[in-house]
């Protein structure tokens, strides 16, 4: 195993959340590489936890670049799709920016029409992270580390959040996090990478496995209404692995997926034991194959062609809670409390065949 820390260049970020634009300080966000004995290659920036890139020999034993990427500090810190990053403090929507716990109502920011989406404009995936490394023969291991403060966009309590990248001989990438608060809190951590398993500039030809039987409901605005739908005869279907195109095009017709316009919905997860994957994702051409295990209960699958085509050249499995969950007690729980922190896993399993 080996890692690397390279300077990946400066960027300017506030010097407190409660400072004007005017009150700048410059930060230097590195680059760490993690490698294998496999040839498998990640790198990871301490700008919002980014996976900046998962290398990959194909069954030629060509790298394969497994995620979307952009090549500059300043493209990702003007991106807007959250590529790559550690999402936070809540991923995915929050319902009229606001909810209410143990009698108090928390106004949160609308960053999403009428809505509070992946922890509003205080996000983490733009927060520069304080890191650490650690490496042996079997792995090789970032640890980032950041405070999110009390009221920071609207939530409460001081969260404390350590979050490790690891990569094994097995070409295995796992990220563990854990979260620590002061006062009771909802808390739904995300990872938002793009994967492109495929040479094809479309993902339709990659087949997918998702082990959920329902994904919740939702209003034309993603949120969920507190419903849920059956996958079966409809598009959503992946119980078995699927080419994406072929539910895309020949299942019957969903007024869901119609309304929506495509992919970008939360599958409720059979298990949230991390024992067996709860999705898969193979590309024949390449010979590649990911299985994504976690501990979460829900899973996001977005291709990002929304009512569009222009974002069909990739996939996000964003394992995570229930969109809304803290207005819908019948959501699993996301509410984390100082008896009771958060320690969620994202693990993905990467093999070729030849």
């Amino acid at each position: 195993m080996n890692i690397q820390v390279s300077a990946f260049g400066k960027m300017s970020v506030k010097a407190s959340v409660q400072q004007s634009d005017e009150q700048l300080s410059d930060e230097q966000v590195s680059m760490f590489t993690l490698s294998n004995a496999n040839n498998m290659e990640v790198k990871i920036l301490t700008l919002g936890g980014i996976i900046k890139e998962i290398t990959m020999p194909d069954a030629n034993n060509a790298p394969k670049h497994c995620i979307q990427t952009f090549d500059t500090l300043d493209e990702y810190v003007a991106d807007e799709s959250y590529r790559g990053a550690i999402v936070g403090r809540y991923a995915n929507r929050i319902g009229n920016g606001c909810f209410s716990l143990n009698g108090t109502t928390y106004h949160l920011d609308k960053n999403n029409g009428e809505h509070n989406l992946h922890g509003g404009n205080a996000g983490f995936h733009k927060r520069n992270w304080a890191s650490s490394t650690h490496c042996d023969d079997q792995s090789a291991s970032v640890t980032l580390t950041l405070l999110s403060g009390d009221g920071e966009g609207g939530f409460p309590g001081n969260v404390a959040v350590t979050a490790c990248y690891t990569l094994n001989n097995d070409n295995e990438l796992s990220l563990h996090i854990k979260a620590t608060t002061d006062k009771p809190t909802p808390l739904s951590f995300t990872q938002h990478a793009y994967f492109t398993l495929s040479n094809d500039s479309s993902v339709e030809s990659t087949v997918l496995t998702i082990a959920a039987d329902e994904v919740t409901d939702a209003d034309s605005t993603l949120l969920p209404n507190g419903e849920f739908v059956a996958v079966n005869d409809t598009p959503f279907d992946f119980r078995v692995p699927t080419q994406i195109g072929k539910n895309m095009h020949d299942m019957p017709s969903s007024e869901l997926f119609e309304k929506v316009g495509g992919y970008d919905h939360n599958y409720v997860l059979r298990q949230s034991a991390n024992t067996q994957p709860q999705a898969e994702v193979s590309a024949s051409d390449t010979g590649l194959t990911m299985k994504l295990y976690t501990n979460l209960p829900g899973l996001q699958f977005y291709t990002g062609n929304l009512k569009t085509q222009q974002q069909m050249g990739a996939l996000c499995l964003e394992p995570q809670f229930f969109p809304d969950s803290p207005n819908k007690p019948h959501f699993p729980n996301c509410i984390v409390t100082p008896d009771s922190p958060l320690d969620m896993e994202i693990r993905y399993a990467f093999s070729v065949t030849k």
